[in-house]
């Protein structure tokens, strides 16, 4: 399970950020790809060079395996798990065969802006071999967003692969795009306003405090009520102005969304939640992240490294609480 949204500041900002929410233990590292770093994809003959330096919280799984990530030109790409609705594809001679949870690193190692992704996903071909992690082709569909604010949605479904703009800015899990769009006529009477009293057989009926026109916004851990809950907010968020003010407004919006142990149990008796929260700004280059043991915000900003080399710089998260004090 996992949460997106994108938003635009006042002077022309444009984020990325997510929730990754799984029930499998990521321990992930910050890793900085450099420009000549062997980039390995299973179904390439060879490795992949001279591409363009990115940067994301990882998972070494043979090679370091981004779930979201920024790159050089501020092309933004995060994936969400999509089960029940990915369709992948055979093995294709003369295609670009990947793998679905290649797609993050070949697009911000190949890509600099939404028009030249959209071109790419004509060649290439999302076959159905496993993830080493788990077992299985991951069933997932991708949100991007490059440094102009425009942001598509990627869904591989059987009748075909559909690109969608991102014109709302919030994606979930399934169902797919348009079924999540279609539900929000369930929720277009829900807004911040207050509820004006009622006068019923001489009696006057107030609303109990402060929140009644958000009666009916849904509550509950389901991909369907955490898209509608994170477009209302979303959409009734004080306008941002400035860098701080776009991603302290992410933040406040996903943590409606941050899924804590033990509230959500597969049928593995699993645990799924929110394992760390991610905010890339496409215009600065600067990678924001929180883990679920500490929720002091770390900002990694790709410009701060030598992007020329051979290698994928890692660093460990910091994973314990900190806190500030005043004395």
């Amino acid at each position: 399970m996992c949460t997106s949204v994108s938003l635009k500041s006042r002077d022309d900002l444009h984020l990325l950020a997510r929730t990754m929410d799984f029930s499998y233990d990521l321990s992930p590292e910050m890793t900085i790809i450099q420009r000549d770093y062997p980039l390995k994809f299973g179904l390439l003959d060879q490795p992949l060079t001279n591409h363009f330096a990115f940067l994301g919280l990882s998972k070494n799984i043979g090679d370091h395996i981004m779930a979201d990530g920024l790159n050089e030109y501020g092309l933004a790409a995060a994936v969400l798990y999509f089960e029940g609705y990915a369709h992948y594809n055979d093995r294709k001679e003369g295609a670009l065969n990947l793998m679905s949870h290649e797609i993050v690193n070949w697009i911000l190692a190949s890509y600099t802006s939404i028009e030249e992704v959209v071109e790419a996903f004509g060649r290439i071909n999302i076959t159905n071999d496993a993830n080493p992690m788990l077992g299985i082709a991951s069933p997932l569909h991708w949100v991007f967003t490059d440094a102009t604010g425009r942001s598509i949605i990627v869904e591989p479904l059987k009748d075909g692969l559909k690109i969608h703009e991102n014109k709302l800015g919030v994606m979930a899990n399934s169902p797919d795009y348009d079924w999540h769009k279609t539900n929000i006529r369930n929720y277009i009477g829900v807004n911040p306003k207050q509820v004006e009293p009622v006068e019923l057989f001489e009696e006057t009926f107030k609303p109990f405090g402060q929140g009644s026109g958000t009666f009916g916004l849904p509550g509950d851990y389901s991909p369907p009520s955490r898209f509608i809950r994170t477009l209302f907010a979303k959409l009734t968020r004080v306008p941002n102005y400035g860098e701080e003010d776009l991603v302290n407004s992410a933040y406040h919006i996903l943590s409606g969304v941050d899924i804590m142990k033990g509230s959500v149990v597969t049928q593995r008796n699993s645990l799924d939640y929110t394992q760390y929260t991610t905010c890339m700004m496409t215009n600065t280059r600067t990678y924001y992240f929180k883990m679920y043991n500490n929720s002091q915000i770390v900002r990694v900003n790709l410009n701060d490294f030598t992007l020329d080399g051979q290698d994928a710089l890692s660093h460990p998260v910091p994973t314990q609480q900190v806190f500030g004090s005043i004395k």
